[in-house]
């Protein structure tokens, strides 16, 4: 006969491995995505961005560090694995994001600032302008952020997949940057605007994809 599926517990109860593991897995990704939550609400006149990350960004990032004491605690190493190699990832893909546009810009290759939107969001959060120190400070702050945190829904969604999978994500990424950035961002050249952004979200992509490859775990 077999035996019965290992157990862990949660919450009161106890739950197969297998279901712990989900739930962890898919619990962890939806707090990542979070940030973007905070962007999309702020666009679209849902809820103001500081108001979003006060009520719903600092509680994910905290139940994100409770899932990863749990998972320590019953020792669940594919999961912390993977939100150890989400968050290199994403920071070593957003160094290289804006690594290629600040070449670009140095380069006056392109009729478009790639920096402009993180100093809007630093204005959005602080109430201060764009021009100031505490909203160069918030913005940043929150484009390292939205790095890890795409970077750790990535590798809880996709594990250990070739990089390719994190080169078409990039590409999800732009899309959504697309749809999102005009709003409130003025574009006067589309062209240059599409293709530097396109060209920075494939390199992070790339970069999060090489690094989820050779270091995540499969799910």
């Amino acid at each position: 006969m077999r035996g019965s599926p290992p157990t862990r517990p949660l919450g009161g109860v106890t739950l197969p491995d297998e279901q712990i593991d989900g739930w962890l897995r898919w619990s962890a990704a939806l707090c990542a995505i979070v940030s973007l939550g905070a962007l999309v609400s702020h666009v679209f006149g849902l809820l103001p961005m500081v108001f979003f990350l006060t009520f719903f960004g600092v509680p994910s990032i905290l139940l994100l560090l409770v899932m990863a004491a749990y998972a320590r605690w019953i020792n669940a190493p594919v999961f912390l694995t993977a939100l150890a190699v989400g968050l290199a990832g994403g920071f070593v893909g957003t160094l290289a994001y804006d690594g290629v546009r600040l070449l670009f810009r140095t380069l006056h290759l392109f009729n478009y600032d790639g920096f402009v939107a993180i100093y809007i969001f630093g204005g959005w959060i602080t109430g201060r302008e764009t021009t100031t120190v505490e909203a160069a400070i918030a913005g940043w702050t929150y484009h390292f952020w939205n790095g890890l945190s795409f970077g750790v829904f990535y590798v809880l969604t996709f594990g250990r997949r070739h990089w390719l999978y994190g080169a078409a994500y990039g590409v999800v990424m732009e899309l959504c940057m697309l749809g999102l950035f005009p709003l409130f961002v003025q574009v006067t050249d589309r062209f240059d605007f599409i293709l530097l952004s396109l060209i920075g979200h494939l390199v992070y992509g790339a970069v999060l994809g090489l690094i989820a490859q050779h270091w995540a775990r499969s799910f």
